[in-house]
């Protein structure tokens, strides 16, 4: 593990799981916002999906409900689709660095559960790309995103956020 991960390492360890899990999935939620992900997410509704770092020893569930990550933590059903690997993958997998099918392949992440949602999952993955004109359209109006986006694209923030996170996974 990268020196640059160990905060966060000490940072997942140290803090319960409850706190990550509401964490996620308010930021999950609210980053999928006008995304294309979000529409297809319906396929999954009711359906309870965990994530373990196994390196870390922490897991958290999740149950879609209305194109939304929500919190399952409380509940005592047993996950649909469970997802596991380090951290260090998860974190390439989040940032596009790698493609869940190569992690998948290379069994650096592994997925237990139902086939079918599960492979569903992997292809949502796989498709995920983040659009951040239409997140700022959806969060802050049509307005001010159309004043926002050339200036974000102009400053190239987005490569420099992905630049930062490269950094930080390989050093």
């Amino acid at each position: 593990m990268s020196l640059a991960l160990k905060p966060l390492n000490y940072f997942l360890r140290l803090v319960p799981d409850k706190i990550h899990t509401n964490i996620l999935s308010h930021l999950g939620t609210h980053l999928m916002q006008g995304q294309v992900v979000s529409s297809r997410l319906d396929f999954m509704e009711n359906k309870r999906i965990m994530f373990t770092i196994k390196d870390t020893g922490n897991s958290w569930q999740f149950i879609i409900l209305k194109q939304q990550l929500v919190d399952d933590m409380k509940s005592n059903k047993t996950a649909d689709v469970h997802i596991q690997g380090d951290l260090q993958t998860f974190l390439l997998l989040a940032a596009g660095k790698e493609d869940p099918d190569s992690l998948f392949f290379s069994r650096k992440l592994s997925l237990e559960g139902n086939t079918e949602d599960g492979l569903y999952i992997k292809n949502l993955m796989d498709a995920m790309d983040f659009d951040t004109e239409i997140y700022l359209k959806s969060v802050l109006g049509v307005a001010m995103a159309t004043r926002l986006t050339p200036i974000i694209k102009r400053l190239d923030i987005t490569k420099r956020i992905l630049n930062i996170g490269e950094h930080l996974l390989i050093n």
